[in-house]
């Protein structure tokens, strides 16, 4: 199916409760959706599926999956586009890539396949509230999923007044 976008969700937490850690877990693919010729939205189910991901703002996971010729992994950061509010699973959205390591192993994987993921702390930036009366964002591809990350957090925030200003390029 075509992947719809949703309306701003404020669900907002604090480092450290992400429900991934700095050891690599397993969790199963729940979903593809097609965006464009090349990017997707994979549904992927959280280590707790009772439970959301828990991810602070604009942080991001890392990703494990294929191997080269010597058996070693390909590892990859990605920023989910889903929120907090979201319980069970996230979405990630990836550009598939012609050659692209990871991206090209992703675009081969079917429901129910499992891929590794962990959250490390170095992977957590700037936190909501930013603190600031104006953000300015200046983004190119696939770098919108960290921008996305924010603006649900000030667009999904009814109190929130904090001015935004995006200047978005892409190839397509």
């Amino acid at each position: 199916g075509a992947y719809k976008v949703q309306k701003p969700s404020f669900a907002v937490v604090p480092p450290g409760s992400c429900q991934f850690t700095e050891e690599w877990t397993s969790v199963a693919l729940r979903k593809v959706e097609k965006v464009s010729a090349d990017t997707k939205v994979f549904t992927f189910a959280t280590p707790n599926t009772s439970k959301p991901l828990n991810l602070p703002t604009c942080a991001c996971i890392l990703a494990k999956g294929g191997e080269d010729s010597e058996g070693n992994h390909f590892v990859r950061p990605y920023t989910p586009i889903s929120t907090n509010s979201m319980v069970g699973e996230f979405e990630l959205m990836i550009k598939i890539y012609p050659d692209g390591n990871l991206s090209q192993h992703m675009d081969k994987m079917k429901v129910g396949d499992t891929m590794e993921f962990k959250h490390i702390k170095f992977n957590v930036k700037k936190q909501y509230p930013f603190g600031v009366r104006s953000v300015g964002m200046l983004v190119g591809g696939t770098g919108i999923t960290p921008m996305i990350q924010a603006l649900h957090a000030i667009l999904g925030n009814e109190d929130d007044t904090t001015k935004v200003n995006i200047l978005y390029g892409s190839q397509r």
